[in-house]
């Protein structure tokens, strides 16, 4: 008889942290759905744990208080953009070269926008009202912007690297105000983000790539 039959999967979790994951990820469901229902000021440790199915011990279990609670699922959304972003990157650069500025946008844009759609609490998180603060992720921050500037780099070789630079702050900051919107208007949500966003930014890209084509 092969032993190694009898041995446990090298990746595999013990029951116990199958348990404990699951319970996080209730929580981290619940915080979500209680910050777009109810507001981040109404937020408690009890609110969360009636939420999430789980008594109030097994919730500070796993965090000592509210903060930790949205720190971690804040996490969860940088870790979740950054995967994105890591994908975008792997993109061939022949990809970006051959695209139409609506397939540009279709796979650098539309991924986080339907991100941000299906995730409407990390609208709030990274609003500059957010009370506890705006979610920080200076990484992600920075991978968009590499993405943003490697595809421009090889779209547009004859623009100089501070035009890039201005391209890319402008790319970065175009969609924030539609955000906003979204954030204070949830019947237009989707088609802000789906359908406004994307024209925005498709129009952009089309307009800086004109002039650079009779280069």
């Amino acid at each position: 008889m092969n032993d190694s039959k009898m041995l446990p999967a090298k990746n595999s979790r013990s029951p116990k942290q199958t348990r404990g994951h699951e319970r996080v990820t209730a929580i981290l469901d619940a915080c979500a759905h209680l910050l777009v229902s109810q507001g981040v000021a109404s937020l408690t440790m009890h609110g969360l744990a009636r939420e999430a199915g789980t008594s109030i011990g097994s919730l500070y279990h796993f965090f000592s208080d509210k903060q930790s609670v949205l720190d971690a699922l804040g996490q969860r959304h940088i870790d979740a953009i950054d995967r994105i972003t890591a994908n975008l990157l792997a993109i061939d650069p022949a990809t970006w070269v051959e695209s139409s500025s609506q397939e540009v946008i279709d796979r650098m844009i539309m991924p986080i926008m339907e991100y941000l759609e299906t995730h409407p609490d990390l609208l709030q998180m990274i609003s500059p009202t957010f009370a506890p603060g705006q979610l920080q992720a200076p990484d992600v921050h920075a991978r968009i912007q590499e993405t943003y500037d490697r595809m421009l780099a090889l779209r547009l070789p004859t623009a100089s690297a501070a035009e890039r630079d201005a391209y890319v702050t402008a790319m970065r900051g175009l969609p924030i105000g539609l955000f906003q919107v979204a954030l204070e208007n949830s019947q237009l949500k989707s088609i802000l983000l789906l359908q406004e966003v994307p024209r925005a930014m498709k129009a952009y890209l089309e307009a800086i790539e004109r002039p650079h084509a009779a280069r």
